[in-house]
This record gives C-alpha cells, sequence and structure tokens, in this order.
C-alpha cells in the first residue's frame, strides 16, 4: 500500500495504517505538530481533505494581505506631503490579483507535499474523521481507509 498525493504517485510505502500519531489537517497547526511527533521519532501520518497548508495559505491570511497591501501603501503615498504629489493613477487590479494568485501558490500545494514527504510524515488526501478512540477514518478517491493511532 502506498500514499497518493494529488499527482497521483506513490510517495510512501505503507506496510499498515497504523502510526504513532495521526494528525488531521495539514494547514499550519497541522503541519507544526506533525513535524514536531516526526522529529521526536514517533511516526506520523497527516491527512487533508484540501490543500496542504491550509486556509491560511490559499484562502484567508496570504490572499487577504496580497489584496489589502497595494490599498494600504498607496493610501499612506497619498498622506505623505511630497511623495502625495508623485502619485497619480489609481489600483492596477489585474496586476493585484496575479499577485495574489502568486503568494498563493495558484493553489497547488506541491511544495507543501514535498515538505511533508522530506520530513518522513506520510500524507494522505482525503476526507478524515474520529471513528473510537485513537482510530480515524477516512473516505478517499480511493475508498476508506481506517488508521489507527498508538499515541
Amino acid at each position: 500500500m502506498c500514499v497518493l498525493h494529488g499527482s497521483g504517485r506513490c510517495a510512501i510505502a505503507i506496510d499498515s495504517d497504523v502510526y504513532d500519531v495521526v494528525v488531521i489537517g495539514a494547514g499550519s497547526a497541522g503541519e507544526n505538530a506533525a513535524g514536531r511527533t516526526a522529529n521526536a521519532g514517533l511516526s506520523t501520518i497527516v491527512i487533508e481533505h484540501e490543500l496542504a497548508g491550509g486556509e491560511c495559505s490559499y484562502w484567508a491570511c496570504m490572499p487577504s494581505k496580497a489584496l489589502l497591501r497595494p490599498l494600504s501603501v498607496l493610501g499612506a503615498a497619498r498622506r505623505v506631503p511630497g511623495a502625495a504629489e508623485a502619485v497619480t493613477g489609481e489600483i492596477d487590479v489585474a496586476a493585484v490579483l496575479e499577485q495574489r494568485d502568486e503568494l498563493a501558490s495558484h493553489w497547488d500545494d506541491m511544495h507543501q507535499v514535498e515538505w511533508i514527504d522530506n520530513t518522513g510524515i506520510a500524507f494522505l488526501r482525503g476526507s478524515a474523521r474520529l471513528d473510537g478512540v485513537r482510530r480515524v477514518v477516512v473516505a478517499t478517491r480511493e475508498g476508506k481507509r481506517v488508521l489507527q493511532a498508538r499515541k
């Protein structure tokens, strides 16, 4: 059995579906928890149903800041005597949206998944739910997987 990525390639061979730690969610908190447990020598798997990196990287923090920053900078420049006179024109909306898309990696989590792979953490894309003590059921494109956590 192997862990499949969005790319469809087999990344990490798995002998069983029992790990020391099962982390649900590959956002910043999940990646941090998985990284710490893996660094401590615990076998770790992280499950993500959307994009590894989570809300902040793709829908919240980073894209929002990319949209707000040009307006903030332009407003600040217009309030400074000497600079205000040099500021002409309006915001280039297309350029702002392109910058947002760049900061959100065009909604491609390949680099986040590579980081997970390179730290020795297993990665599984699917929707996870708790199903008992240290038991997680994951619905993937391939079907249902049941994971057990030792810790």
